[in-house]
């Protein structure tokens, strides 16, 4: 009787050869090494937590990268909005006409789009499929340029900025139909 293969040490072993591959990504996105070794670190959690999920309809290389892409756009967001608010701002103090201080608390410009507008967007980024969605969330978000994508996903430059079109084209047109739609309402 052969005994079946541990899940744990094949995800290891696999994790161990893509993590050179899953730095790079993520050394390309944080441009800081100490940020990018703990964001490999979560994304490699998260891979394994959620190691069910994979399909298989990838090379697991690609799955992983994603992963990782996804976790740097989580650490860009939340370490964007710490430094907005702690550190830049953190010992500036308005006066007010009464001559009392308060500390400064810069407008964020999330809040002047409506939330119901920007949940929107997020929803029709989210139905775009997968092959158009995340080369689109790599530029736009994570600041990506073409040949750090198309390194990544493994795909020539061409199909990078072919994908890039097609999904911020299907967006557009989503948002316009939602958009004729709610006037209509």
């Amino acid at each position: 009787m052969v005994a079946a293969p541990d899940p744990q040490y094949e995800f290891e072993a696999a994790a161990r050869d893509c993590r050179p591959f899953l730095l790079q990504i993520a050394v390309a996105s944080a441009r800081n090494p100490v940020d990018a070794e703990d964001i490999v670190q979560e994304a490699l959690l998260r891979g394994y937590r959620g190691i069910q999920r994979f399909r298989g309809d990838c090379p697991f290389r690609i799955w992983l990268s994603r992963i990782v892409v996804l976790v740097a756009i989580n650490h860009h967001r939340s370490a964007a909005r710490r430094l907005k608010r702690w550190v830049f701002f953190a010992d500036v103090e308005m006066e007010r006409e009464d001559g009392s201080h308060h500390e400064f608390d810069p407008p964020d410009p999330s809040r002047s789009i409506p939330r119901e507008r920007l949940m929107d967007v997020n929803r029709q980024v989210s139905r775009l499929p997968s092959e158009f969605r995340v080369p689109l969330l790599m530029l736009a978000v994570d600041g990506m340029t073409i040949p750090e994508i198309a390194d990544v996903l493994e795909i020539p430059q061409g199909t990078v900025k072919s994908r890039v079109f097609y999904a911020r084209k299907r967006l557009k047109s989503a948002l316009e139909n939602r958009m004729e739609r709610s006037k209509k309402q």
